[in-house]
């Protein structure tokens, strides 16, 4: 329904009053105080709802058999169940994030070689009243319940700490600005659960009210644009448009501003998101500019007709299109500064190809961008006229062929300009990641080291501990707390004491294994770095310690980067990147080569041990910094003259580049389709019903077809994938399975199994099947990993996952996977039982996987967008190819309709259909039907003819019996004078002689109009110029005195018609109106040419100040016979009538409006030269 501007102006109003009561509220708001009471109320009552949810699940866990494995339903994820009997872990959903859960009565005591870890679980002291208890880097509301032995602890989920912020449970709905802390810590309001305090909530410094009611600045910020549009809408005039531009003007500076006083609070306007100097100073800011530039055009585009009336009297025409010109190349230049600003100074990857690095700012990003794109075609709409002006080219910025070909460009342009810039930024980011690879130190170790060695060679405890036996660890302790507790969280540190209590020769030959190829860190420093081929480096710090009475004491202190397998296992998952180490990105392979010689290797691609030269010529000598081979693109820094890092990942192909344009092109091209849906589409829809709904069955059936076929193909993808993935996991978690099996051979318990043994067996069967490996004790406690950095930060509990638990224990399955999710990251984890002699279980075994070399999700996504994108790229050829074939069906119908409109049946036009088919026998009805009427036209015309005829015979014959009467009459009077020798006849003749000149002179007048009648459809068209025909015939009669004849021309007017017959039709107007006039004094006649309302016409108007017609006269005015002259035949209109319905043209009657007497007007066809330059000089000169 389309609105009137009287309800746009109101709609528009309506706007502003809502933006400013957003807009007091929102000031309000921000000179206000938030209530802090109302939300730590309302934290209580949804943790009260969530407690009692909880105990519902303890109560059924309490309630079932405790034989069995715990089954009570879907637990929530924040919520955990630990189930015990005789004080025995038996059963638990979810887990608490606790190294001990051994809820028994211990002494507290704490670990002389870890003074942090103590033997007392945090569940020791959880009571039946809810309790706000940390565990680990959690919070949680702890409670338990206990019948006979078996006793139940639940927990809800408060708050994580893990790093430097804290995030609290979703449920709770903590708005920012607040946190939640311990009743001990502080002042704030104390939050309630069970009817005890248990946290209290605290409003932090980063509260602010600006930021409160920054949602309602937005919201009325908003409301002003919507505003602008509907007053916009409501009068789509100049003066209007100036005042929408001038609000979205102001109303963007304010987000502008906004955004920029918001810099610290909201991400997409903090500048570590994305900073490109003063005037892009972040992300929001360039969404800003885009929307203001789209808004903008779409404000000029919306007042399209009213500019284009302007830009007709334009005398500069040249000009505007300079500035259409300077504003496209502006919109275009900006685009592509802007796209290399934020590939160059943000993290945000633009490479839409790159799937597994796209993320929501990255199509924020394009979503912009190609929206403010769309403001070129709303520009060229607006302003094209001027082409036409200036060209004589009529452009449409929005025709099929124009949105498709402007779509097209669009998305080349987006993907050329993004991989270009991706590209060079990969190039710096692979020759950094080569420089670090390069250098094997860890440099900020190094500087720790430095910082802490005059600290440790002066501890007062450690000499003193090093002259007794068995001391390292003790050492090693005191080292750690006190000196390297930053490093102890990537390196293992451990200790050896030489003293004079074990100078042997092993410790000596000890102490030179450590040493040797030492090399110190720095000049004087107690600190070495150690390097050997094959081995692993680490660092070593020698303290020598003169103690007296006991001789020196040397104290080694190694340190080596813990374990973690590359990019394998829980590193990859996690993203683990020990001190020192470079974290290449996935699916990232690297060399290092000195001379031509392969030093070290990682990752799928096989490196040549050996250059061959010519490779060796293009590295070192040419200098080439990319290669492309066996389908990898190469990256090569040159770190030294004999020294070279290659940096490989697979080679983007050109299909990929393709699919990432269709998609592009398909959404560009939908957003320029968007302005062609306006009022009236589904009236033109029903205008064309038919071909629409065999068009839309037809669409409807090959969509319904293709999506089915994208689909199943989609799901044959993912299920294969599923499928091949499984099977590659059992294979895996069976292999390791047996090599641990076959390890522990001939072992009956976990009693007696030798811990060593088994931690090298873990780490050969962890470095065989390239997996991370951990082992559980029969009881789901972690017994030991080959990545124990993992449990030690807590990424993973230290009990196993319950779900596994049960099925390996409870289930008896050989193996079990499952998707699992910790941290954050959701990944899959193998278990499999450990089966001894005697079929007894010794442990379980757990690996998780991730495959380096080979992404089966992100296959599974790449395969279904590229499926997506050629199912969208067939469909729109299949709907072209349809709508194609809809038109050519109705094509003989359309022609149909169009020859009947037009259907001329003296010279009837059949349609030339070659085919046999269901159209075919329409075609041939039509024809035939056409070859009958125009028969049976010919005959009517032919019987017409002849009556008219014989008509005009009678008429002619009456016209002329009438004047022979009294003529024969006066002549026999004459001869009967005559014969009685009356001499009076000589007397009478002359009278009688008058008399008869003047019936013979009628006699030749109705001769000559019959003589005209007879002509009408003889004579040739030719050329007329118009102009002149009618000044010469009106000037022929401006001798008459008491009349004054004005002639209005138009110059170098032209039309086709019988001369001699539409000079008549001339004469006869200018006739009728000078009689209508008769002796009256002061008598006016005007004739004027002008162009027509009716394009491609010419008015020609002949109007005087007679009487007129009367109004009862007006219907008979243009039949033959009828007159209102005492000596008129009555055939003059009706012969102008005829003569101008054979030139296609036509005359009507109205009362003059200036004159006050008659007005005749004849709409002329222009001839179809003059009507193709008619927007030219020709209507250039019309002025009227």
């Amino acid at each position: 329904m389309k609105l009137s501007g009287s309800k746009y102006d109101l709609m528009s109003a309506l706007f502003i009053l809502a933006g400013a009561v957003m807009f007091f509220l929102a000031i309000g708001q921000s000179h206000g105080s938030d209530n802090i009471q109302r939300t730590a109320s309302t934290m209580s009552r949804v943790l009260d709802g969530r407690l009692d949810l909880l105990e519902e699940y303890m109560d059924r866990a309490l309630a079932s058999d405790p034989g069995e494995w715990l089954d009570i339903g879907e637990v929530p994820g924040d919520m955990v169940i630990y189930r015990y009997r005789a004080d025995t872990l038996q059963s638990w959903v979810n887990e608490f994030p606790i190294s001990n859960d051994d809820i028994r009565t211990q002494m507290y005591v704490p670990v002389l070689a870890n003074p942090r870890a103590y033997l007392v679980s945090p569940l020791s002291e959880v009571g039946d009243t809810a309790e706000f208890v940390n565990m680990g880097y959690r919070w949680y509301l702890v409670k338990s319940v206990e019948e006979d032995d078996v006793r139940v602890f639940g927990g809800i989920e408060i708050l994580r700490t893990r790093g430097a912020g804290a995030t609290a449970n979703r449920i709770l709905h903590l708005k920012q600005g607040y946190e939640i802390s311990e009743l001990s810590e502080g002042s704030g309001v104390p939050v309630c659960v069970d009817g005890r305090p248990q946290f209290q909530l605290v409003r932090t410094s980063a509260s602010s009210p600006s930021e409160r009611s920054s949602s309602l600045v937005w919201a009325a910020l908003g409301l002003l644009i919507c505003s602008g549009f509907a007053f916009l809408f409501g009068r789509r005039s100049i003066r209007r448009l100036h005042v929408t531009l001038a609000v979205l003007v102001a109303a963007m500076s304010l987000f502008y501003f906004w955004g920029r006083s918001m810099q610290g609070r909201f991400m997409v306007f903090s500048p570590l998101l994305y900073a490109g100097g003063e005037m892009l100073y972040s992300l929001g800011a360039v969404l800003i500019i885009n929307l203001a530039v789209l808004l903008s055009s779409l404000c000029l585009y919306i007042t399209r007709d009213e500019i284009a009336r302007r830009l007709e009297k334009t005398s500069r025409p040249v000009a505007g299109l300079v500035a259409v010109g300077v504003a496209v190349i502006g919109i275009l230049a900006y685009t592509s500064s802007v796209l290399a600003s934020i590939v160059e100074n943000s993290g945000i990857t633009l490479e839409l190809y790159k799937i597994s690095e796209i993320d929501f700012f990255s199509l924020l990003v394009y979503g912009s961008i190609i929206t403010m794109l769309v403001s070129i075609p709303f520009i060229v709409q607006t302003y094209r006229p001027l082409a036409q002006r200036v060209f004589g080219v009529k452009l449409d910025a929005f025709s099929r062929g124009s949105r498709l070909l402007y779509a097209v460009l669009v998305a080349v342009y987006l993907v050329a300009a993004s991989s270009s810039l991706g590209f060079r930024k990969e190039q710096s980011t692979m020759e950094m990641l080569a420089g670090r690879l390069s250098f094997d130190r860890d440099i900020l170790l190094e500087l720790r080291l430095r910082s802490v060695e005059s600290e440790i060679a002066d501890d007062m405890i450690i000499p003193a501990l090093s002259v007794f036996n068995n001391t390292a660890s003790s050492i090693q302790s005191r080292i750690v707390e006190a000196y390297l507790s930053s490093v102890d969280r990537d390196y293992n540190v451990s200790v050896y004491v030489f003293n004079n209590e074990n100078n042997t020769r092993a410790a000596l030959d000890l102490y030179n294994s450590i040493l040797r190829d030492a090399v110190p860190i720095a000049p004087r420093s107690r600190f070495m770095y150690v390097e050997r081929d094959g081995e692993r480096p680490y660092y070593v710090g020698l303290f020598m310690y003169m103690i007296e009475g006991s001789g020196i004491s040397r104290v080694l202190v190694c340190l080596d980067a813990k374990e973690v397998s590359g990019s394998r296992g829980y590193a990859g998952i996690f993203g683990i990147t020990p001190s020192g180490r470079v974290t290449l990105p996935t699916g990232t392979s690297y060399a290092r080569y000195e001379g031509a010689n392969l030093k070290s290797s990682h990752g799928s691609y096989p490196y040549p041990t050996r250059l061959q030269p010519e490779l060796r010529e293009r590295i070192y000598a040419r200098q080439e910094k990319t290669m492309t081979i066996d389908g990898y693109t190469h990256f090569i820094t040159v770190i030294a003259d004999n020294e070279v890092v290659v940096l490989s990942r697979t080679q983007t192909t050109f299909m990929v580049y393709a699919l990432t344009a269709v998609f592009l092109a398909i959404i560009m091209f939908v957003l320029c389709s968007l302005p062609c849906f306006r009022h009236g589409t589904f009236r033109q829809f029903m205008s064309s019903y038919y071909r629409s709904r065999i068009l839309g069955v037809m669409m409807g059936s090959l969509l319904l077809t293709l999506v089915a076929m994208a689909s199943v193909s989609v799901y044959y993808v993912n299920s294969r994938n599923e499928g091949n993935l499984y099977t590659m996991m059992s294979d895996k978690i069976n292999s390791i399975s047996a090599m641990m099996e076959a390890g522990v051979e001939g072992i009956h318990s976990t009693d007696e199994l030798d811990m060593v043994q088994v931690h090298r067996l873990l780490a050969q069967v962890g470095g065989d099947t390239d997996s991370d490996v951990t082992l559980y004790t029969c009881d789901g406690r972690l017994m030991m990993s080959t990545t124990p950095i993992v449990f030690e930060r807590q990424f993973i509990g230290e009990r196993i996952d319950g779900k596994a638990y049960e099925q390996i224990v409870y289930s008896h399955k050989r193996y079990y996977i499952q998707r699992e999710e910790a941290a954050g990251r959701d990944f899959y984890s193998m278990y499999a039982p450990v089966i001894g002699a005697g079929g007894n279980m010794l442990a379980i075994v757990s690996s998780p996987y991730n495959e380096e070399n080979y992404d089966f999700e992100k296959d599974a996504v790449t395969h279904t967008m590229t499926i997506v994108a050629l199912f969208v790229l067939f469909l729109a050829v299949a709907l072209f190819m349809v709508s194609r074939i809809v038109d050519t069906m109705f094509r003989p119908l359309d022609e149909m309709s169009g020859k009947m409109s037009k259907m001329d049946l003296e010279s009837p036009e059949y349609i030339d259909y070659d085919r046999d088919d269901e159209i075919s026998s329409i075609v041939q009805s039509y024809n035939r039907m056409v070859k009958k009427l125009s028969d049976s036209s010919r005959r009517l015309a032919d019987a017409e003819r002849d009556k008219a005829w014989n008509e005009m015979a009678r008429q002619v014959a009456h016209e002329i019996k009438n004047p022979l009467t009294p003529m024969m009459l006066l002549i026999q009077k004459m001869m009967r004078r005559k014969q009685k020798g009356d001499p009076s006849w000589a007397d009478n003749f002359d009278q009688v002689s008058e008399q008869l000149i003047y019936h013979i002179n009628v006699l030749a007048s109705t001769a000559n109009d019959f003589s005209t009648f007879a002509k009408l459809y003889t004579e040739k068209f030719t050329e007329i110029p118009l102009d002149a025909v009618l000044g010469q015939e009106t000037a022929m009669f401006e001798g008459k005195e008491n009349i004054t004849f004005t002639y209005m021309g138009f110059e170098g007017a032209k039309v086709l018609g019988p001369r001699p017959q539409l000079t008549r039709v001339f004469v006869n107007l200018l006739v009728n109106a000078m009689q209508a006039i008769g002796d009256e004094p002061d008598g006016h006649v005007v004739v004027s040419v002008r162009n027509s309302v009716q394009d491609g016409y010419y008015d020609i108007v002949f109007e005087d100040d007679g009487p007129g017609v009367s109004d009862e006269d007006i219907p008979k005015l243009f039949t033959p016979k009828f007159t209102t002259k005492s000596g008129g035949s009555g055939l003059g209109l009706a012969m102008c009538r005829s003569v101008l319905d054979t030139c296609g043209a036509t005359i009507s009657y109205q009362r003059s409006f200036s004159l006050g007497g008659a007005c005749f007007t004849i709409c002329y066809p222009k001839p179809p030269a003059v009507e193709a330059t008619s927007d030219g000089s020709i209507s250039g000169q019309d002025s009227r």
